[in-house]
């Protein structure tokens, strides 16, 4: 294909073959990665009560719960929790802030 007289427009063969395919794990996938180790950090018995739920803009991770007793006990254990979560999430790239314990999402999301 001929490129165009006085303009300033690209083949598109000539862009694709600049182009730079890079497959990195993408922050998604990171993300997906971490929700999934959940039980892995938390135990088989909590991790049927609570679900990694997201991350907000300011990077605090919210945990849903099936209930306020179970939100609770989270909350007792939130350093140690956040400090388990925050290793793993550190080695896939994510930057937490904070970890917060919601049970009013789960009966939203109905879980």
């Amino acid at each position: 294909m001929k490129k165009l007289n006085n303009s300033d427009f690209e083949l598109i063969q000539n862009i694709i073959e600049n182009i730079d395919f890079n497959y990195e794990t993408t922050q998604q996938q990171a993300k997906e990665e971490l929700f999934k180790s959940w039980e892995e950090i938390i135990g088989s018995k909590i991790s049927k009560f609570s679900k990694l739920f997201e991350i907000s803009a300011d990077n605090v991770l919210t945990v849903i719960c099936r209930d306020s007793f179970i939100a609770n006990e989270l909350y007792y254990e939130k350093e140690k929790i956040f400090s388990l979560i925050n290793k793993k999430a550190e080695k896939l790239g994510i930057k937490l802030k904070d970890i917060r314990f919601d049970y009013r999402k789960w009966k939203e999301h109905n879980l």
